[in-house]
């Protein structure tokens, strides 16, 4: 059956579902302990309702994934293509996402769950597609993100000495208009991609309605440029570790258990001030009648009204000592998620300087440019495929910044590298990169550019001198 879902997929998909929850702060009450779950009474219910009412929720998780894209994209994504493929830049989805929007989404979804996918494809026209309809950008190949949820179902199989996808099945959802025209309702989908023997095939099915089985809506055979089936599935999966159909883990995981250990901490501590926070006065040794006569007199407690206590009585305020246990939990987790990536946060009330964040996120640098090295791959490989459709053998990439410690360079390494360079010890194109790398030179200056600056205006006699 078409719905079928891979081992891999059954045994990941909540943990995809959890991560990308706690990121999006999304159904936190699923997430939240239910306290006295035996308990199904009223008062129960609304004692529970309160709990998570007074729960406050520190989005720790999606402000660590957003900072490491934004840290992945300090430096804007670099994209070269061919005029024929100029449209990707503003358009790659035919939805008017960009191709550097895209990519952004694609990141942020290996960051947090380890998967992600690219479905390269080409609209079915009737007749030939003319030249100028394909640069008018009236007819165009597309590239489509899917999530790591939507890819339910792969496998793989030996062909020659290659091992390819022969099928791949996506979920997906469409809209279908009411009769008015006005209204619509969306219907799931599937998107089933097959490598057959005679190539390529991609089908999509629909449920029949007041039913659950599933039927083909629309198959087609999808054309290289040249009017030839392909002979693979045009599908680039992307991951966290390989661009490979292989299931890789998911960076934010971690986080995001402990992201739920500290809300339920936090929910605990927000109940227990509550609870604490509010005083309970009490009365002792009152007699029947004198209660009547309190009653009746109007009892005020506060500094307008002085109350008479009788000989014997007491009166006094009764308040529960502070619960600290569940504010040292929470920092406790606080701790942890530094140590596992959380760079924004401030331990001890102590802010960090730049470095001392670069340093804390030294085991995490290899992640993020092995997942910058991958996307960057993904989109090499989805934009080769593009040219298939569209014609056209020129290269096309695009490159996402792979360097997240920027090396800072003293006056003295600044010194030594230029006296290197005029003693005839470092050749100038190592300086120049050395230079770039620093941030000391413009990276978009050429090394030309920069050799005419340096012999026409540089004046080293004080280095010289030294």
């Amino acid at each position: 059956m078409i719905d079928f879902q891979h081992p891999k997929y059954k045994e990941n998909k909540d943990k995809w579902k959890l991560i990308h929850d706690i990121c999006a702060a999304k159904d936190l009450k699923e997430y939240l302990v239910k306290i006295n779950s035996t308990d199904n009474s009223v008062h129960a219910k609304n004692r529970r309702d309160q709990f998570f009412k007074r729960s406050v929720f520190y989005s720790i998780a999606g402000y660590t994934a957003q900072g490491f894209l934004g840290k992945a994209f300090s430096e804007p994504a670099k994209c070269e293509v061919p005029e024929n493929l100029d449209y990707i830049k503003y358009d790659i989805d035919g939805a008017g996402v960009s191709i550097y929007q895209q990519c952004q989404e694609v990141f942020k979804d290996v960051v947090e769950v380890g998967r992600a996918g690219l479905l390269v494809d080409f609209p079915q026209v009737e007749g030939d597609v003319s030249r100028q309809d394909m640069i008018d950008g009236r007819i165009a190949a597309t590239v489509t993100r899917f999530q790591a949820e939507q890819i339910t179902n792969w496998q793989v199989k030996k062909i020659g000495s290659r091992m390819k996808p022969v099928l791949i099945v996506l979920q997906s959802t469409d809209h279908e208009m009411h009769d008015d025209g006005f209204g619509f309702e969306e219907v799931p989908i599937y998107i089933e991609l097959r490598l057959e023997e005679e190539g390529y095939v991609q089908r999509e099915y629909r449920k029949e309605k007041h039913s659950d089985k599933w039927f083909v809506h629309n198959e087609v055979t999808p054309v290289n440029a040249s009017g030839q089936r392909l002979d693979f599935i045009p599908f680039v999966f992307v991951g966290s570790q390989a661009n490979t159909p292989k299931v890789d883990f998911a960076p934010m995981y971690d986080i995001a258990k402990i992201n739920i250990g500290h809300y339920n901490n936090s929910a605990i501590y927000e109940d227990s001030v509550f609870t604490v926070g509010q005083v309970q006065p009490f009365m002792t040794g009152l007699s029947t009648d004198h209660v009547d006569e309190l009653k009746k007199a109007g009892m005020f407690i506060g500094s307008g009204t002085l109350m008479a206590v009788p000989s014997g009585e007491s009166f006094g305020f009764a308040q529960a000592a502070p619960n600290s246990l569940a504010r040292e939990a929470m920092m406790d987790k606080i701790q942890m998620m530094i140590g596992l990536g959380a760079m924004f946060l401030t331990p001890n009330g102590v802010a960090k300087t730049a470095t001392q964040v670069d340093g804390e996120l030294m085991a995490q640098h290899s992640i993020l440019s092995l997942i910058s090295a991958n996307v960057s791959d993904a989109y090499d490989q989805a934009l080769e495929f593009v040219q298939l459709f569209m014609g056209g053998a020129e290269p096309a990439t695009l490159y996402i910044n792979q360097e997240f410690v920027k090396p800072n360079a003293t006056a003295q390494d600044i010194t030594a590298m230029v006296s290197s360079f005029l003693q005839g010890a470092l050749p100038i194109s190592d300086l120049f990169e050395w230079q770039q790398r620093h941030g000391l030179v413009d990276k978009e200056k050429s090394l030309e550019d920069y050799s005419q600056e340096l012999s026409g205006n540089a004046d080293f006699s004080v280095l010289e001198e030294e």
